[in-house]
């Protein structure tokens, strides 16, 4: 059965690979640096324009993290009964909320250091960019561990999906 949709699974590895390339590889400030991290602010844009628009499983509906949405799925959980037509969890829903908004306020930091004359040098502005990198790799580490976990647990294909968009049913 199809899960993922194909924007929603070069999105997410495309985020990935900008992530990857800006916090370990290329040099913060430099040209090839700023690009990058604006193709990943422009990605998550459209990823939430995509929440809206786009087939059920990207859409922010299916997986808006509600008290009762968070319970359901712990109790799944608990139960090890996640069903397999399920995408993103409520749970997982939080993560990818922060994610968009830390990684937006990435690229806004980004941009008011190097794009503005007000804010170039700023230390402030480059400790909210240096802390926000940090938290997304701290959330990208649990996110790998809750992606493990919950499929060991859950007995779900989680990963295999996400590359080709599709579940054994």
């Amino acid at each position: 059965m199809v899960i993922w949709d194909k924007y929603i699974r070069i999105y997410h590895w495309l985020i990935v690979i900008g992530f990857t390339l800006n916090y370990f590889v290329l040099e913060p400030g430099e040209t090839i640096h700023q690009w990058v991290g604006y193709c990943v602010w422009g990605l998550v844009f459209v990823r939430v324009v995509w929440s809206f628009v786009g087939p059920q499983r990207a859409r922010l509906s299916d997986f808006f993290p509600t008290p009762i949405r968070i319970s359901q799925h712990l109790r799944e959980l608990k139960n090890r009964k996640i069903p397999k037509e399920s995408g993103h969890n409520a749970v997982g829903g939080m993560l990818i909320l922060l994610f968009w908004l830390l990684l937006l306020a990435q690229g806004i930091t980004g941009f008011l250091l190097e794009e503005t004359d007000a804010f170039f040098g700023s230390t402030l502005v480059e400790n909210i960019h240096e802390y926000i990198a940090h938290s997304l790799f701290i959330g990208a580490l649990i996110h790998v561990a809750a992606v493990l976990l919950t499929g060991w647990w859950g007995r779900i294909e989680l990963i295999k999906p996400m590359i080709t968009g599709r579940r054994k049913s």
